[in-house]
């Protein structure tokens, strides 16, 4: 289990304390060395020259030796132009990590200061890094794939409903002002579906990798599609009895279903418990930390809590570079760069049905 790998000794190298104790210049360098992996060679953003370029202390930057570029830590990456110090920097970012199921902005503001649009872009940076950063490698061995829906639920009406509507049962009339067929229920135009698909360890240990993405509907077209681009061909692929993914083993896996009206896992053990361990962290990200998922952004929250997922049994330390390498090397913000002047994002993150390129 994950929580006996956070009770042994060696899986917090690196506390908040830590954190706190640095300067500003070790702040910076820790910085360096997430992007670059070291602390005295750095990667020119504009020439791409690994060295030990000339050190301009004045302006804590340095110059391309070749290229005589000048650039600084956060040249050309999500927190280009950053205004904050490299401390709030790395604080945030740390801060970022060792909340389990997620950080709220307001939080985030009690621990660095400014102004709550400045941590909420912050935050809505790292995720979008994770999301522009995902590994290319498609998923193989054995996948578990599950769908979940998440926002667009109908709030209970004010008053009973009239006499029209048959009469509620009384053991039900605390709990429940209306007690209606789910057909008289048309979904809610936000409500959405995350599609997760988990490749298992092959030592044991759960999850290896985690891979989203939001759709309208877990119809046919979607899901195969969803398949054939991030999971290989060959590959045993774990599903429910959802006739979407009727045709899988035509396509060159193997498909191996569980009826989870009548069982939560065959005797031969095919289950989507890992798919299923990512909606519970999800579900609780939903509920008790940021209560509000809009469809537009519900693809940034997804992917990180699959990273979350993916890192959990890696010490504080690595997660730091893991995700700092990620973040600081994405390049520019796409649809938070100048947020606060008015650029944002136009439109949600669907998965739509194209074939994936051959």
């Amino acid at each position: 289990m994950s929580a006996r790998f956070w009770q042994t000794p060696t899986s917090i190298p690196l506390t908040l304390q830590d954190i706190t104790d640095l300067t500003e210049d070790q702040a910076r360098m820790l910085l360096a060395e997430m992007r670059w992996g070291s602390t005295s060679e750095q990667m020119c953003p504009e020439c791409s020259v690994v060295d030990s370029h000339y050190v301009r202390r004045a302006r804590k930057q340095w110059e391309c030796k070749h290229c005589r570029f000048s650039f600084s830590v956060t040249t050309r990456s999500p927190f280009a132009d950053h205004k904050i110090s490299c401390k709030k920097l790395v604080t945030a970012i740390f801060a970022f990590i060792i909340a389990q199921k997620g950080l709220p902005a307001l939080e985030l503001r009690r621990m660095i200061g400014g102004s709550y649009r400045t941590c909420y872009t912050l935050l809505h940076k790292i995720r979008e890094a994770l999301m522009m950063t995902m590994p290319e490698e498609k998923l193989n061995g054995t996948v578990e794939i599950d769908g979940g829906h998440f926002g667009g639920r109908y709030r209970k009406p004010r008053k009973k409903p009239d006499a029209t509507v048959p009469e509620i049962p009384k053991k039900y009339q605390v709990q429940h002002r209306q007690k209606l067929p789910k057909m008289e229920f048309p979904h809610h135009p936000n409500r959405r579906l995350v599609i997760a698909m988990r490749q298992n360890d092959r030592a044991g240990q759960g999850a290896a990798r985690t891979v989203v993405a939001v759709v309208r509907s877990e119809n046919a077209a979607d899901m195969e599609a969803l398949v054939l681009r991030y999971i290989e061909k060959g590959a045993v692929v774990r599903s429910d009895e959802l006739s979407a993914y009727g045709n899988l083993k035509y396509k060159g896996y193997v498909h191996e279903t569980v009826n989870h009206s009548v069982e939560f896992s065959t005797d031969d053990g095919v289950n989507q418990n890992q798919a299923e361990s990512y909606f519970s962290r999800l579900q609780r990200a939903c509920i008790g930390i940021y209560h509000q998922m809009e469809p537009k952004y519900l693809l940034d929250y997804a992917i990180e809590m699959a990273w979350r997922e993916d890192v959990r049994r890696k010490d504080t330390r690595t997660q730091l570079m893991l995700i700092g390498k990620r973040v600081l090397n994405a390049g520019v913000s796409r649809d938070w760069c100048g947020y606060s002047q008015g650029h944002k994002r136009e439109a949600e993150l669907l998965f739509a049905a194209i074939p994936p390129s051959e």
